[in-house]
């Protein structure tokens, strides 16, 4: 069974996932969110989130769980991410693949549901932040507020425009271990220059926030 490895290898944070030998990697994983299925080929991601896989392919594939899905219809898929609780219907406690929640940069959650959420142990989380400034301090208070609290492997979905190599840099020692990015609103030119932001990425010498 593919595991959620496949989508954190290029990760050296602490959590214990790295699995290379001096070669060249990556401090954040990519995941490509895409409708259109020749992205696969096109964007060479860590992971994808579609509503079609390739089966054929080593990478990790997973879907947003939508109000039609069960656990049958999600069992080609290597993992799910949860986007609306309201439109879950899965007993997840069933599901043996990974398990991602995504939550949004406005939700506002109170301690106590922060505390259930971190009891669940969500295999990744996402934090959805498109129109978010990454270094206003406001914003650092509530994604950290979030971070914190649910122990994850956190990954952010921020717009494109916003993924220099300051703001990538500061989302690795934020906490997080990956992107999540959207292969229908991209080019290959900008995702090709992404990439090379991304290989710059380094452990700053303060460590992590």
């Amino acid at each position: 069974m593919k595991s959620l490895d496949k989508i954190l290898n290029s990760n050296v944070s602490e959590i214990g996932f790295n699995k290379h030998n001096n070669e060249a990697y990556s401090k954040l994983s990519t995941i490509g969110v895409t409708t259109n299925s020749k992205n696969f080929d096109k964007f060479d991601c860590d992971s994808y989130i579609s509503d079609t896989n390739n089966l054929k392919s080593k990478k990790s594939f997973g879907k947003y769980i939508s109000s039609k899905d069960t656990n049958a219809t999600v069992q080609k898929f290597d993992f799910f991410v949860i986007l609306d609780p309201e439109k879950s219907n899965i007993n997840y406690l069933s599901y043996e693949k990974p398990i991602g929640l995504q939550i949004s940069h406005e939700s506002k959650i109170n301690d106590l549901r922060l505390s259930t959420l971190d009891s669940l142990n969500f295999d990744i989380c996402i934090y959805e932040a498109i129109k978010m400034s990454v270094l206003n301090l406001s914003n650092i208070l509530n994604v950290k507020d979030k971070i914190n609290s649910i122990r994850s492997n956190w990954f952010i979905y921020l717009d494109e425009k916003v993924y220099s190599e300051e703001n990538l840099q500061f989302i690795y020692d934020l906490g997080f271990i990956g992107i999540v990015i959207n292969l229908d609103k991209i080019n290959i030119g900008d995702y090709k220059n992404l990439k090379k932001k991304l290989s710059k990425v380094k452990d700053s010498k303060n460590g992590k926030i």
